[in-house]
């Protein structure tokens, strides 16, 4: 019998192996910006083991979306990500360094954002636009 944990993992593997590429972008997305959340309120309650965790998924996400940047098919549009990813990632390690969480505001604008752009790059993918 599966636990709920268990479960919870199998559905996110399978909802990972079943999606596109776009929709794969989305899901990195929201996991960017709840590991945001998560280590703003691990420093809000000097939780600094959630703020740690958190944060160094946050990093890993923004880190990996920025390593398959492709620079060649991308031109300008992946070489303005890749500004926009650099200015995340120091503002994650200002966050983290000065345990403030004001330097999450910026990150989390911009990942909402993206997050948004990428939302509609897929609803036009599924409806054929």
């Amino acid at each position: 019998m599966l636990t709920l944990s268990q479960g919870a993992h199998q559905y996110r593997q399978t909802q990972v192996l079943t999606t596109s590429g776009v929709q794969l972008i989305v899901l990195l997305y929201d996991s960017a910006i709840q590991s945001l959340e998560l280590a703003r309120e691990g420093m809000s309650q000097n939780n600094y083991q959630d703020k740690a965790r958190f944060l160094g998924r946050a990093v890993a996400i923004v880190t990996e979306l920025s390593n398959v940047l492709d620079f060649e098919r991308g031109g300008d549009i992946a070489k303005s990500l890749f500004r926009l990813y650099d200015y995340m990632l120091a503002e994650i390690l200002q966050a983290n360094l000065r345990n403030n969480p004001h330097h999450l505001t910026g990150p989390l604008r911009c990942l909402n954002t993206l997050r948004e752009a990428w939302r509609e790059v897929a609803a036009r993918q599924m409806t054929g636009s």
